[in-house]
């Protein structure tokens, strides 16, 4: 009897883990934040849903850490949200070994905000950045670059504050999570300066390439990703999203849309 009630539970979680695949409704759901990843979703969700006949559903999330936990649950198909430094670093602290990339999209070139010129900058003044590891570090190098700071070790993408060994205007940095960067930026009156992911920034009314003093170039190392579970490393319906995805109607539409804010990796 007892092996009777196993084989069912089996068969049952079976038929449910299918039902996004062959299921009547025939759903692929994506994990994404919400500017520019779900607007670029939004965008192709027709053209997908007509050339695979499954519902397109994108979820959205509203920090870093949520789409990654549940692609591991499985409560979505793919998650579009992040680089591949930050899946690794990620993966590594929850001890994840199944989530993986399988294409590059774009990306969002980081930027330095602030509310007066570098020139007027004065000891003690604050800076807010990301508080996870490799957006941290993606912060200081951007920071290093334009003449603010000098780190220690200039090879490794994850520097922290604690590799600053010379801060030309004494600055201080104050550690955030990234969603609530632009906000406390614009409201804390304490803050002159912020470096901010992109996606961030357009959702909360900044403009990259007017409002930053200073930008990533287009040949940084972090492009914007689709990430999977390995198993669904070659599932054919997420293969054609990337294919969709990657076509020249999609790269036009986000450099007319983001006038060089998001740029295209393909």
């Amino acid at each position: 009897m007892k092996k009777v009630s196993i084989i069912i539970v089996l068969l049952a979680t079976f038929v449910l883990s299918l039902t996004s695949c062959t299921g009547e409704e025939k759903t692929l759901k994506i994990g994404a934040t919400a500017v520019p990843h779900a607007e670029i979703l939004e965008f192709i969700k027709d053209d997908f849903e007509k050339e695979t006949g499954y519902k397109l559903d994108i979820v959205i999330f509203n920090d870093y850490v949520q789409p990654n936990i549940a692609l591991e649950e499985e409560q979505i198909d793919a998650n579009y949200f992040q680089h591949i430094p930050y899946l690794e670093e990620f993966s590594k602290n929850k001890g994840y070994t199944d989530l993986v990339s399988i294409a590059k999209i774009h990306v969002e070139p980081m930027g330095f905000y602030s509310k007066k010129p570098i020139k007027e900058f004065k000891s003690g003044d604050k800076v807010v950045i990301p508080n996870d590891a490799t957006n941290e570090g993606r912060a200081l190098l951007l920071l290093q670059e334009n003449g603010l700071i000098k780190l220690k070790n200039t090879n490794s993408l994850k520097v922290t504050i604690n590799d600053i060994k010379e801060n030309k205007y004494n600055l201080t940095f104050v550690e955030l999570d990234a969603a609530y960067l632009p906000r406390t930026y614009k409201e804390d009156t304490s803050i002159v300066g912020a470096v901010i992911n992109t996606n961030y920034a357009i959702e909360n009314g900044l403009n990259p390439l007017k409002d930053a003093l200073f930008i990533e170039d287009a040949n940084s190392p972090y492009a914007n990703i689709i990430a999977v579970k390995r198993k669904n490393e070659n599932n054919k319906i997420i293969k054609k999203l990337i294919s969709i995805l990657q076509t020249e109607k999609v790269k036009n539409f986000i450099l007319e849309k983001y006038k060089g804010a998001v740029v295209p990796t393909f």
